[in-house]
């Protein structure tokens, strides 16, 4: 149960920095700070898509990962519900409307596939064992991404925080949950590969 909180706590400060600022270093700083945390705990993922690749790689099983992924969508949730008493506005994520569906995928399929394929590096490489930095490397991934794909898709990179705002957001009448497609398929596919090329890289 503790680490289901855990999954919880992470996935919701997270998602409250990208709704309060949006910014990639506040994203990527936070994301750190709750790696640093929780990663004793659960692993810290925060992320359904690294919780999927941890999954592929028998490094959790099915049961652990689903509650997992339920305990980050429910932490995304939360998060929009203080969004709005912060903001007084609805949080919710959608794709720039001046790129195309296509663009917007291979931007979330690979800056996924880096994020995750750090994130497990990091975490299960025997060469990395005992480093300290792990939270501040895969927190500044998490920055230099954003950065990158912001103007492209978005930079959501993770469902919880599609399918958590999407569901609030709906409460009120409104639409993103269009986008729940494009940021779940895709993120789910770079982590898949992700899992794929640290097997075949590191065996």
């Amino acid at each position: 149960m503790r680490e289901n909180v855990m999954e919880g706590i992470g996935t919701f400060f997270v998602v409250l920095a990208f709704g309060i600022s949006g910014e990639p270093l506040s994203i990527g700083l936070m994301y750190a700070a709750m790696i640093y945390i929780g990663a004793h705990i659960s692993g810290a993922h925060y992320n359904p898509g690294i919780t999927f690749a941890f999954f592929i790689l028998k490094k959790i099983k099915l049961k652990k990962a689903l509650s997992y992924m339920l305990s980050q969508i429910v932490g995304a949730f939360l998060a929009s519900i203080v969004l709005l008493y912060i903001s007084t506005v609805v949080f919710f994520v959608e794709a720039p409307g001046n790129t195309s569906l296509y663009q917007q995928a291979i931007s979330e399929v690979l800056f996924t596939l880096v994020l995750v394929l750090v994130a497990i590096t990091v975490s299960s490489s025997k060469a990395l064992s005992g480093n300290k930095m792990y939270g501040f490397i895969i927190g500044l991934t998490l920055t230099g991404i954003t950065f990158l794909g912001l103007p492209i898709s978005g930079a959501v990179f993770n469902p919880a925080l599609s399918i958590g705002s999407a569901l609030f957001d709906y409460m009120f009448s409104g639409g993103s949950y269009y986008s729940i497609p494009l940021y779940t398929i895709a993120p789910f596919s770079g982590a898949a590969l992700a899992a794929f090329a640290y097997k075949y890289l590191n065996n």
